[in-house]
């Protein structure tokens, strides 16, 4: 049987935009701090709650836990997987089946200028994105090309 480790899953809540929470900075950690974690993109909380949930890994008492840590602007978490491999936690979180993280673009109203954010969220969320100028615009998660 293949030995596990232990992967530190980092949650950070991102400044709100336009009075939406916003988003939820994820990165990974397997090496117990040695080294800067690895982020892997940004989650809207509907795609954190099916990631958490998905194995049933986390008890109930831990995902409330997460919630409320990450209810306020700047809010952390940490939760705790065994993995196999990293590549495999990467994986399952990258791209995760229906709110995989993906290349976003967009373009201000305002000003004109893109932004683009890998982005995980389900079909048809729309997300308040901030420009450099200040202005909000939002976005919808695309349905998945072939999907």
């Amino acid at each position: 049987m293949a030995a596990t480790q232990t992967v530190a899953i980092l949650l950070s809540r991102l400044p709100k935009i336009e009075n939406a929470p916003g988003l939820i900075l994820l990165r990974v950690d397997a090496t117990r701090g040695a080294q800067a974690p690895t982020t892997v993109g940004t989650l809207t909380d509907a795609a954190l709650r099916g990631r958490l949930a998905h194995f049933d890994l986390h008890s109930a008492n831990e995902l409330a836990a997460v919630r409320h840590a990450l209810s306020s602007d700047c809010g952390e978490a940490t939760v705790y997987e065994s993995w196999a491999a990293l590549e495999s936690c990467l994986q399952f979180w990258y791209g995760f089946t229906g709110s995989q993280i993906r290349l976003m673009a967009w373009t201000c109203e305002a000003c004109g200028k893109t932004g683009r954010e890998s982005i995980g969220g389900s079909v048809g969320e729309s997300i308040p994105r901030l420009c450099a100028c200040g202005q909000a615009t939002r976005v919808t998660v695309p349905k998945t090309i072939g999907g």
